[in-house]
């Protein structure tokens, strides 16, 4: 676990966001600050607006009102420099889609190649710029799937699956990297190797942030914890933040806001009768 300094450079600023998904509030008025550097865990009950919050950061949804910002500049310019890597959930991916491992990992690179020269574009993927290659190279090799790498991604097993979706993040070579749940439904194994790569990456000065309910893991490994429920509960240092009295009071206000949601709303009858 790193050392968080009394001032820390922020990695991520969010001021005043807000979202929703048809007019149903998902995240309100989120004022949050990611440390650089630094690995963060994100911890939140179901529908707390987590994965949410990973769709605005990476662009994939526009917020109601609220501002994001990274490294002092709109995140937007970092997103379009490659400056921020996704790792989606599982679930989120075709796997059927006819594809390869090498092939997977390589379409991280498609923002780096959008500064090679244009003719490259249009060619056979031999004719990739040879740094497209050793970057794929050497993701593969960090979660020790490079053998895997002519394999169609649909025969992998759940935790293969997992390490070759950080292979396409870190392929991005980003200084961000934004990790949606990777211990979730891994085998021990990978897990270990999850964690253990993630710690290499905070340690050459990446910052990593990781949705997850792997307490455990997130007290052992994490510099850092942001405590979510559609507003921010929380945020601080693992020993103060994954608390038994800090995760029950999560879990109580998820249950209070679960039950205001499902409340029907009261008929104009019956508020004249109530009167």
């Amino acid at each position: 676990m790193a050392t968080i300094p009394d001032t820390p450079t922020a990695a991520v600023e969010i001021h005043g966001l807000h979202a929703a998904y048809q007019r149903q509030p998902v995240l309100e008025d989120i004022n949050l600050t990611f440390p650089a550097g630094l690995w963060t865990a994100i911890v939140g009950p179901n529908g707390a607006g987590k994965s949410t919050l990973f769709h605005v950061l990476t662009g994939n949804m526009k917020p109601l009102r609220g501002t994001v910002h990274a490294f002092g500049h709109p995140i937007a310019e970092h997103r379009r420099a490659g400056h921020i890597a996704y790792m989606a959930q599982r679930e989120a991916i075709e796997w059927d889609f006819p594809v390869s491992v090498w092939e997977t990992v390589m379409g991280g690179r498609f923002g780096h190649m959008r500064r090679d020269a244009w003719w490259r574009r249009y060619m056979p993927a031999r004719w990739y710029h040879p740094r497209h290659g050793d970057a794929v190279r050497d993701a593969l090799a960090a979660v020790d799937m490079l053998g895997f790498s002519d394999r169609p991604i649909g025969a992998l097993s759940g935790g293969q699956k997992k390490r070759v979706l950080l292979a396409r993040a870190l392929a991005q070579q980003a200084r961000i990297l934004l990790l949606d749940e990777p211990l979730a439904g891994v085998d021990p194994p990978s897990e270990q190797l999850i964690l253990d790569v993630l710690r290499g990456e905070r340690e050459q000065g990446k910052t990593v942030i990781m949705v997850t309910h792997d307490m455990p893991s997130a007290r052992r490994y994490v510099d850092h914890v942001v405590l979510i429920n559609r507003v921010i509960r929380g945020a601080g240092r693992p020993d103060d933040m994954l608390s038994d009295a800090k995760l029950a009071a999560l879990a109580i206000a998820r249950v209070e806001s679960t039950a205001r949601e499902m409340a029907p709303a009261a008929s104009p009858l019956s508020t004249a009768l109530d009167r």
